[in-house]
């Protein structure tokens, strides 16, 4: 059966941008005077939790930082513009199958949405650095955390993509990176295929409907 829309759930399903992630809240807490140099692993095990602002909360809780709103809000706004400035002047590209995906998914006339509890500049980072591989103007409807109040795994902004493109959630498949997104999109009733990154390849992702190393060769299809 053929789907009604596709939804991309994650900028992680589009570029491998983690370790640009990590990277920056690095410097952004150095320049903020706190020695929470994270490595690769710890990186990964701190990707369990979605959102980047909530990880930061909880982190100064747990070591004692008493971290304000205020503080915290400047580190995650420093990193943002570090990492983005990385990801445009960089020149990243999609994942294997992305822009295959993306085309595809238009030619059948699917209702394309970019459905991410992360904030807009990321997503114009990325697509500045895709080009016409990510053509942002031609998607249905392009949702990020203003969208919504609760990030993943709650469902929220599912559903409000839902409710905005006027669809059913039985028709629609999405694509996810980490299994709290997997966990979102499956709460709101997706068909939900899991293409874990780098940093998100260790995680539980049984819950998926599918799970591919790449979206090369993906069939956009429902079951039965």
């Amino acid at each position: 059966m053929t789907p009604t829309a596709l939804f991309i759930g994650s900028i992680g399903v589009l570029a491998e941008t983690s370790d640009i992630q990590r990277r920056a809240y690095n410097q952004a807490l150095e320049e903020a005077g706190l020695d929470w140099h994270w490595d690769a692993d710890t990186y990964r095990e701190l990707l369990a939790e979605s959102g980047g602002r909530e990880r930061l909360a909880r982190l100064s809780k747990e070591k004692n930082a008493n971290l304000s709103e205020h503080d915290i809000e400047k580190i995650h706004a420093r990193k943002t513009e570090l990492a983005c400035r990385e990801i445009t002047e960089g020149g990243i590209t999609l994942r294997p199958g992305v822009a295959d995906t993306i085309r595809r998914a238009l030619s059948q006339g699917l209702k394309l949405a970019l459905v991410t509890t992360t904030y807009r500049v990321n997503i114009d980072a990325i697509a500045t650095a895709a080009g016409e591989d990510l053509p942002l103007s031609k998607f249905s409807a392009v949702l990020t955390r203003d969208d919504c109040d609760e990030t993943k795994p709650a469902p929220d902004i599912y559903l409000t993509a839902l409710d905005r493109l006027g669809l059913e959630s039985a028709g629609v498949v999405a694509l996810e990176d980490s299994a709290p997104s997997v966990h979102a999109a499956k709460q709101a009733g997706l068909y939900t295929i899991a293409t874990p990154g780098e940093f998100t390849d260790q995680q539980d992702f049984s819950e998926a409907d599918q799970l591919r190393t790449s979206l090369e060769g993906l069939e956009l299809i429902l079951p039965g």
